[in-house]
């Protein structure tokens, strides 16, 4: 690999819950329109952002990106992985920003067309910094009407910028603009480029060859497997032996769930990440009844507070996230872990331990062992989400995971 001062690396932010083809094609794209050299990815671990478990494993999937395409996997700390949109945006941005050799970030969105196509999503991401008066008014208003924040942005927005409305309808489009307003807000000097998505959509539930990770979790765990006609043949092998028994699902962890809330009050509740009082006052007063993950969700759940806003509640309550530790992971990066790499990205791997401006973590038990302070706070959290889903994996299908703090992928 030629050394890095003359290569053009391009950085991917995303989950892979699971990896499919249109995962591939995006890879596959990117190499052809940005025309780089590398691929480095910044994937979230056993916990995503809609704030549930992934289906299956990091290792799994990181290791299917690795076979179809992309160069190095980097893991995404938790405070990032499980966070909104708009944090969870910010996070993969200052993570490719942080190695100091990523040129360029593309990303999928439904309305998308290219290197030279992003100034749609710039311009929108820019409004919302500017964050006008009259508009910010209005979405106060709609707010104190009892809709959620997201909602309540969409209703402004319909009011002053129809359009940007209309773009941020859709889930894809949505983490564009964050991702485009992480750039702009911290100066950041990589460029954009947009990919269009392949599939039907987020939300379409139909299974054929380009289907979205929607329908595919759906079809596993109504049809007891992963599609194949769905996922690359490089990964078909990878799922082979994934089914509805072993894939992991939120519900397989109430019971480690009802045992944190039964410690809580509302003071205690409310001072984890993104816990406002009100919502703890409503999880705690639903977990008084026996419950799963997904009966309580649904039973907190209301018009100012969606699913995917308690489930990242429970999910901050059961992996001990607090309000603390996420403002403090805001600011600074703690780290970034190599999950794997192509052998042949041997000597990309080497630079970028030279050039990265947070620890980079390739050996982890070495490279961990050096860390200290608030640091090590957020390795000790990573490794106890690492933890429970090994847990589980185990009571659930009876497999033992190798060590998580001695993985690392080569492919």
């Amino acid at each position: 690999m030629q050394q890095l001062t003359l290569m053009k690396i391009a950085g991917i932010i995303a989950e892979y819950n699971p990896f499919h083809n249109g995962h591939r094609y995006h890879i596959e794209q990117t190499r052809r329109r940005t025309g780089c050299d590398a691929v480095v990815v910044v994937m979230s671990g056993d916990f995503v952002q809609r704030g549930v478990p992934a289906v299956t494993d990091r290792f799994l999937r990181a290791e299917a990106a690795l076979r179809c395409g992309a160069d190095v996997v980097l893991e995404l700390p938790v405070y990032g992985a499980t966070a909104s949109a708009e944090d969870f945006a910010s996070a993969g941005i200052r993570a490719l920003t942080a190695l100091s050799c990523v040129d360029i970030v593309s990303y999928g969105a439904e309305d998308a067309t290219g290197v030279d196509g992003c100034n749609t999503f710039r311009e929108t991401a820019q409004f919302l910094l500017d964050d006008p008066e009259d508009f910010h008014s209005a979405l106060l208003s709609h707010v104190r009407e009892g809709n959620s924040y997201a909602k309540a942005r969409s209703l402004a927005l319909s009011e002053f910028r129809p359009e940007a409305a209309e773009l941020l309808s859709k889930p894809n489009n949505i983490l564009a603009v964050e991702y485009e307003k992480a750039i702009l807000a911290s100066g950041s000097k990589l460029s954009t480029c947009a990919i269009p998505r392949s599939d039907r959509g987020y939300h379409d539930t139909a299974v054929d060859e380009l289907c979205s990770a929607t329908a595919i979790r759906e079809s596993l765990s109504a049809e007891g497997r992963i599609p194949a006609v769905a996922v690359p043949e490089e990964a078909s092998a990878l799922y082979a032996s994934l089914n509805a028994e072993n894939a992991v699902s939120a519900d397989d962890f109430s019971d480690m769930l009802f045992a944190e809330l039964s410690a809580h009050t509302t003071a205690s509740l409310s001072a984890l990440y993104d816990i406002p009082e009100d919502l703890a006052n409503r999880i705690l007063e639903a977990a008084k009844r026996p419950f799963t993950w997904t009966s309580l969700a649904e039973s907190v759940k209301c018009k100012a507070y969606t699913r995917t806003r308690i489930d990242r509640a429970l999910c901050h309550t059961l992996l001990r996230l607090t309000r603390k530790d996420s403002d403090i992971f805001r600011k600074e990066l703690p780290y970034l872990r190599v999950l794997g790499f192509r052998r042949d990205a041997e000597d990309l791997i080497a630079e970028m331990e030279k050039s990265s401006k947070v620890p980079l973590l390739v050996r982890f038990l070495r490279d961990s062992a050096m860390l200290s302070g608030d640091a090590e706070r957020f390795i000790s959290t990573d490794l106890r989400a690492s933890a429970l889903y090994s847990q589980v994996l185990y009571r659930k299908a009876g497999i033992l995971r190798e060590d998580a703090r001695r993985r690392l992928l080569t492919v």
